[in-house]
């Protein structure tokens, strides 16, 4: 009995541990790669408003805030039951864990911490392209949990043994979240001095571009909207294209003087001019890859040519399609599920 008892409550105790560990690194590894699948270019549905970079740590400490995502009751309102004073989340017997404890930190992640963003080479012309596009960089994100004692004496048969087992259990009548709001940490060898077991923090980094665009281009001839028409002006016409600002001039300048001298009309003016008309406009075509070759028509000279047009597939080459195949659905090309 003296060896069982203790051992017995002792391996619930560890148990309960590993579990709340567990749940503490869930809520890191989540949290980081919610960052990954944000569709930054598009606006939030349902009337809301896209909050920057805090939004999602707001949404994971909301997931988050009773340690686990599998008891959320998903009520409507700023502070669901389980985020507030109620303790409704606290049913364990053995342990209980809570982001109060002193030491202990909710889920918390930065961008591009220290001021070092990551991909900016110092060129304004792609520093303004970074700053009106890109949404990523290098993200972190940790979390550290405590867990205090409701089961475990601190000494048991203290006539046998100097040795104790655990530290000061906890007196759930006092109200788990008081308990932790007052608790005490030491960082002793022996590892029970204080009253909370602060587990070990939990940290995890992704490197991602959030610029990217998350659905097929689809650009008529002359077209002058569009995610990606708006991208490729933004250089094209950016005040730093030495080329551009040339050429524009020069283009006016040119098509002025025709029509001063009548060898242009003068409905042919470069300004109301649609896209492909007016080198100073970048003109675009991309037809999405479907059930027909991506093939755009041209008018030229009173008859129709056909031009290939699409940026996924390049007749029999197809590199991209090549690289996307071998890369089949596993990450980063890993197809075993485990030992990536």
């Amino acid at each position: 009995m003296l060896v069982i008892i203790p051992v017995f409550l002792y391996s619930l105790f560890l148990d309960d541990l590993l579990r709340h560990a567990l749940d503490a690194q869930e809520t890191a590894l989540s949290t980081v790669w919610d960052y990954v699948v944000q569709d930054y270019a598009k606006a939030p549905q349902g009337g809301e408003k896209f909050a920057g970079f805090g939004m999602v740590q707001g949404y994971a400490r909301l997931t988050y805030c009773d340690h686990e995502s599998g008891i959320d009751s998903f009520e409507t309102g700023p502070q669901p039951r389980e985020c507030g004073d109620e303790e409704i989340h606290h049913q364990e017997v053995v342990s209980h864990a809570c982001w109060l404890n002193p030491g202990s930190q909710q889920v918390e992640c930065t961008l591009n911490a220290g001021g070092a963003e990551v991909g900016a080479y110092g060129v304004s012309m792609h520093q303004s392209y970074m700053d009106e596009y890109g949404k990523g960089g290098l993200i972190r994100c940790s979390a550290r949990i405590g867990v205090q004692n409701y089961l475990l004496q601190r000494s048991v048969f203290a006539q046998f043994s100097k040795v104790d087992l655990a530290k000061d259990k906890q007196d759930r009548g006092a109200g788990v979240h008081n308990n932790a709001r007052g608790g005490t940490y030491q960082a002793d060898p022996g590892g029970v001095a204080g009253n909370v077991y602060l587990l070990p923090w939990e940290r995890l980094s992704v490197l991602t571009d959030t610029w990217a665009l998350t659905e097929p281009a689809d650009i008529r001839p002359g077209a002058k909207s569009g995610e990606l028409f708006e991208r490729v002006s933004h250089l094209y016409k950016h005040q730093e294209n030495q080329g551009y600002s040339d050429m524009s001039q020069a283009a006016a300048d040119y098509v002025d003087e025709a029509i001063d001298n009548e060898i242009l009309a003068d409905n042919l003016s470069l300004d109301g001019k649609p896209a492909g008309d007016d080198p100073r406009e970048p003109s675009m075509a991309i037809k999405p890859f479907g059930d027909d070759p991506p093939e755009e028509s041209i008018t030229q000279q009173g008859s129709s040519q056909s031009y290939f047009n699409s940026e996924w597939r390049d007749w029999d080459q197809d590199g991209n399609q090549k690289t996307r195949d071998a890369r089949s659905t596993g990450y980063m090309g890993c197809k075993p599920e485990e030992p990536c």
